[in-house]
């Protein structure tokens, strides 16, 4: 089998046609400048900071304002479903109990 040699006991395909020198050279100066301009291109990234203490003043403000109105909104929701709770819990008025007898009278 011409172009193919064993290799620990895997076959690998080997070209039959050896490159020129001058092939040789070119592809070993194309890769020594890719190399380079790697190298030259690639400067070390900045440390990314996880948390900052710095806040801006518009973000400030909208972060005030949401603690703040969170405390009143949920005391006016406690404060709303004790007194939904508080009047499911009376008793009806006299007038009421009395019309109600009336009409299952009638009924």
């Amino acid at each position: 089998m011409s172009g193919e040699a064993e290799n620990n006991g895997k076959t690998a395909i080997v070209p039959l046609l050896n490159p020129s020198a001058g092939e040789q050279a070119a592809t070993a100066s194309v890769l020594e400048d890719m190399q380079k301009a790697s190298l030259e291109t690639r400067q070390p990234e900045p440390a990314v900071a996880l948390f900052s203490w710095e806040i801006d003043p518009p973000d400030l403000i909208k972060l005030i304002s949401e603690m703040m109105t969170l405390p009143m909104i949920l005391w006016s929701t406690g404060i709303s479903l004790t007194y939904s709770l508080w009047l499911s819990s009376l008793l009806p008025a006299r007038e009421t109990i009395g019309s109600i007898k009336q009409s299952a009278d009638y009924a």
